[in-house]
């Protein structure tokens, strides 16, 4: 059975798995292995690929374009989704999953040194593509319950995000991707895919620019979580993490949970 999601920040950490080295940036959804928590993939093999542990305090800044070919990159959900509402054929009144997806990129230099590449900061976007509950099917569309409507594409919303600089409840400078417009069409249990990809090459003399495909870097998964209908939806309480990203300034939604 699936544990259940939590409105608060929470870090899970578990195996990890190798993505393949390059795919192109899909529309809506890839395909992958079932697993909740945060898988990476590094360029270079190195000795140092151990569990990133939340309370080391040092944080580095790297500008070294060079360094990208030995980097490890590695991905946390630190706050799962709970339920949304089904749309239907109702764009307008969409609701989103709450509380938002927050997705903690952490990037370690050949050292095994957390670090902050400035540089490479804006050629890395992360993905959001939806899945059965289970974690084996990717849902790219999908028809409605009743069987009355054709299938339709089911995610939709704000599934790329960069990356921004915030602290934690704690007060530590990270990276994170925020996800929170995201909405479901129909009502049913699904589970979300995270891939980071840089869309960025670098030529002979070190100089990034636009590549034509995007290399998937590490991949994550959230927790299961539920759509159900209007009538049935009651939205989860502001979470201490998204009030503390507001208040630092985060490009993110929040929305009032409903009166009792």
């Amino acid at each position: 059975s699936c544990a259940s999601p939590q409105s608060n920040a929470s870090s899970d950490h578990s195996r990890t798995q190798s993505p393949p080295s390059a795919w192109n940036i899909p529309p809506q959804s890839e395909s992958g292995q079932s697993v909740w928590t945060q898988t990476s993939a590094t360029d270079r093999s190195s000795p140092l690929q151990n569990q990133f542990q939340l309370s080391q305090p040092r944080v580095g800044f790297s500008s070294f374009l060079q360094d990208s070919q030995t980097r490890s990159y590695h991905l946390d959900v630190v706050q799962h989704p709970q339920r949304t509402a089904e749309f239907g054929s109702a764009s307008l009144s969409r609701l989103p999953l709450a509380p938002p997806i927050v997705v903690q990129l952490i990037v370690r230099d050949r050292f095994g040194n957390v670090i902050i590449p400035e540089m490479e900061l804006p050629f890395l976007v992360a993905h959001l593509s939806l899945f059965s509950d289970d974690g084996n099917r990717p849902l790219d569309r999908g028809a409605a319950p009743n069987g009355e409507a054709p299938p339709r594409r089911l995610l939709y919303g704000n599934l790329v995000s960069s990356p921004q600089k915030l602290r934690d409840l704690q007060g530590r400078l990270g990276l994170y991707f925020l996800f929170s417009d995201v909405s479901i069409r129909w009502r049913g249990r699904f589970q979300l895919g995270i891939s980071l990809l840089r869309i960025s090459q670098t030529d002979s003399s070190g100089v990034m620019s636009i590549a034509s495909q995007g290399t998937v870097l590490a991949q994550a998964r959230t927790r299961p979580f539920d759509v159900v209908t209007h009538e049935n939806y009651v939205a989860p309480a502001t979470t201490r993490l998204t009030q503390s990203f507001l208040r630092q300034g985060a490009r993110i939604y929040a929305f009032t949970p409903n009166s009792p």
